[in-house]
């Protein structure tokens, strides 16, 4: 089985990690500005979900943040990584996590954590 990783390429420290994973969509945006940059969906095998959260911890840039939604639709695991922090909650409540993004510097607004199902995937 696989998660999906949604992550925003200029969030990362190290965006060579992003060419270990299959790219399932993209999407850009703040197109023409010098901070334009890609929303990745990106499929990752669950084997390698652990490793790879962790590493994020010290990669992602503050205050950003990276979330995992499990493929399968039964499994109700949502991962949560900030810089420093991993969250591991529920899709259906995750409250922890927008509590600890609010706390840390996210906007409210931002900390729409989108999508965190196959379900409501729409690019």
């Amino acid at each position: 089985m696989f998660y999906r990783w949604i992550v925003i390429e200029n969030s990362l420290k190290d965006k060579s990690i992003l060419n270990k994973y299959k790219v399932l969509s993209e999407t850009k945006f703040a197109a023409g500005t010098p901070r334009e940059s890609r929303m990745l969906k990106i499929q990752v095998p669950e084997k390698e979900i652990d490793r790879l959260t962790n590493r994020l911890i010290d990669w992602i840039i503050y205050p950003y943040y990276t979330h995992f939604y499990h493929e399968d639709p039964k499994n109700n695991t949502l991962i949560v990584v900030f810089s420093g922090k991993k969250i591991v909650t529920k899709k259906n409540n995750y409250q922890d996590a927008i509590s600890y993004g609010v706390i840390h510097g996210v906007s409210r607004k931002e900390m729409d954590i989108y999508p965190r199902d196959m379900s409501q995937e729409e690019w």
